[in-house]
């Protein structure tokens, strides 16, 4: 028994050599000619990493963890896990303990996929970092490969250390002694975040001709919501409000972004390349199959009222309810079903969500139907978020909340409401108030702005409000659930890797 253990462990400390070598050169899903390439088959640094088209397809290929054939952001990693937040609900039986908040550190699907998801994207990153000497150019296109690497490391450990806290923190100066590493402290892994995404605001470009990389925008955006994090739970450092203020300051300096006048115009998959406020994307293409293209239109469709989808994920009741009423709500929910039924009236009694409905030119929008591969996308980072990050952050840094910390914030609300966010409208606009009420404005705008789109679980948690928003319904909530449980085969078979507390 013990051999059978020890060679078993063994076998578990390789998947962490075979994940280093693994660079998987399949396309990532975008709309432009490069990306749409889809070279195939598993390539070993002993033979790569030389020619720029290496390199591309090395990048292209890190980006398909996060998004496509059911996974990553494609309905499954963005909105599963943080079903415990009140904008989100699933009932599909492998997701509904997230729902409830009642996981179990059992190795369930949805633990393991995403644990297992996230470092495909790190130790890929790791090893097109630890082969940039190999390369025979330089210059700013190897800036470029190097800058998407380093914010896609950075990407995948911010979510890593969000549901997961303490994991092993694998760079490529250790990569090598990957399966003896265990766990590392919380605040080492936001400092190695913070300096790849430092490096990677410096060496990328404002834009790419391909569409679905990350840019210096994009990783100005991210590292302001990283400081944003920071302030909070587990991290608890108010001095990191200052950071997150002047980097979303950088990002509404750049000229490159803006609110689009109409919300819908957000949700609409012919618009998802061209609209002024995407930072940063993942983007399916229905033309390549089911593994590319996205199937977000129709996980948040009804089983019932006509509707005929997979009702994998949908709203909750009591988040509706609380939703202010006018443009933004109409847009953000589907409450009345294809055959005029009203949400109430059927199972599973709670109302759907509209932003993911449009499939693009593979079905339409309002094609109830519509079961094949769309051209949907998922949201990582739009400009919205980065007002609100500015006016969260100006308000705790200030002692209050400044004219622009109330401008950022307005800003949002009007166009909520269907109006020209530039322009002041008393009949909407915040005015002056005390520090903590403001702040309190800004977090329930976060809800309704970023509804259902990943953030609304992760303000829970740093704020340390998932106990308050959830015992009413859930009354089993505890601290506990701030962290999901780390898989369970990891925790047993790899060395100084231990589970969360209360699990």
């Amino acid at each position: 028994m013990i051999k059978m253990k020890n060679k078993i462990k063994n076998k578990m400390k390789n998947i962490w050599k075979i994940l280093l070598l693994a660079i998987c050169v399949v396309a990532f899903t975008e709309c432009s000619t490069s990306l749409d390439e889809e070279p195939e088959g598993l390539l070993s640094p002993a033979s790569f990493f030389v020619t720029k088209s290496d390199f591309e397809a090395a990048i292209i290929g890190n980006y398909r963890p996060l998004y496509g054939a059911y996974d990553g952001f494609d309905f499954w990693t963005g909105v599963v896990p943080g079903a415990g937040a009140e904008d989100i609900s699933a009932a599909y039986a492998l997701n509904k303990p997230f729902d409830v908040l009642n996981v179990s550190p059992g190795d369930t699907y949805t633990i393991l996929k995403n644990w297992t998801n996230f470092y495909k994207v790190i130790n890929n990153a790791n090893t097109i970092i630890g082969n940039l000497d190999r390369a025979e150019f330089t210059g700013a296109t190897l800036d470029a490969y190097e800058g998407q690497a380093k914010f896609l490391r950075a990407l995948g450990y911010f979510f890593q250390t969000r549901y997961y806290g303490e994991v092993p923190l694998i760079t490529e100066e250790n990569l090598e002694d990957a399966a003896n590493i265990g766990q590392s402290p919380v605040a080492d892994i936001y400092n190695q975040i913070v300096n790849d995404l430092k490096d990677a605001e410096n060496l990328l470009p404002l834009s790419f001709p391909e569409k679905g990389k990350a840019t210096k925008g994009a990783a100005k955006a991210l590292l302001a919501e990283v400081y944003l994090t920071m302030t909070g739970w587990p991290i608890n450092d108010a001095s990191n409000y200052t950071l997150a203020r002047d980097k979303a300051k950088e990002v509404m300096n750049l000229g490159v972004y803006s609110l689009e006048r109409d919300y819908m115009d957000l949700w609409l998959a012919d618009n998802k390349t061209t609209n002024s406020e995407f930072q940063f994307t993942l983007m399916g293409i229905a033309t390549g199959g089911w593994i590319p293209g996205s199937h977000l239109h129709v996980a948040c469709r009804p089983y019932t009222g006509g509707e005929s989808g997979w009702a994998d994920f949908f709203s909750e009741h009591r988040f509706f309810e609380a939703f202010p009423d006018g443009y933004r709500k109409d847009v953000s929910f589907h409450s009345t079903f294809a055959d005029g039924s009203y949400y109430l009236d059927l199972p599973p009694n709670q109302p759907f969500v509209a932003k993911y409905r449009d499939a693009g030119s593979a079905c339409g929008y309002n094609d109830p139907s519509c079961a094949s591969n769309g051209e949907g996308f998922w949201v990582m980072l739009r400009y919205a978020q980065t007002l609100l990050i500015y006016a969260e952050a100006d308000n705790m840094a200030s002692g209050g909340p400044t004219a622009e910390a109330l401008e950022a914030i307005n800003m949002v609300r009007r166009r909520a409401n269907n109006l020209d966010p530039n322009v002041p409208d008393a009949t909407v606009d915040l005015t002056t108030m005390s520090q903590a009420a403001f702040d309190d404005a800004v977090i329930a705008e976060r809800a309704w702005e970023l509804a259902f789109e990943g953030h609304r679980w992760f303000d829970l948690v740093r704020k340390q409000m998932v106990v308050e928003v959830n015992k009413e319904l859930h009354p089993n909530v505890s601290a506990t659930n701030r962290l999901l449980p780390k898989p369970i085969s990891q925790v047993l078979l790899t060395e100084g890797l231990e589970q969360n507390p209360g699990y």
